[in-house]
């Protein structure tokens, strides 16, 4: 059963890894320009 399973399947692998990665990508870029606002507010003295 499971080896019908994978081998039906197989290839679904390549855009569950491709949609990880662009999750991951958007939470890395997120983070990217929350530090960039949090160091922006810091030095010109504008905390909200």
């Amino acid at each position: 059963m499971s080896e019908e399973l994978f081998r039906d399947f197989w290839w679904l692998m390549f855009p569950i890894f491709g949609m990880v990665m662009a999750v991951f990508g958007m939470l890395q870029e997120n983070r990217r320009i929350d530090a960039i606002h949090n160091r922006a507010r810091r030095e010109l003295g504008t905390d909200q």
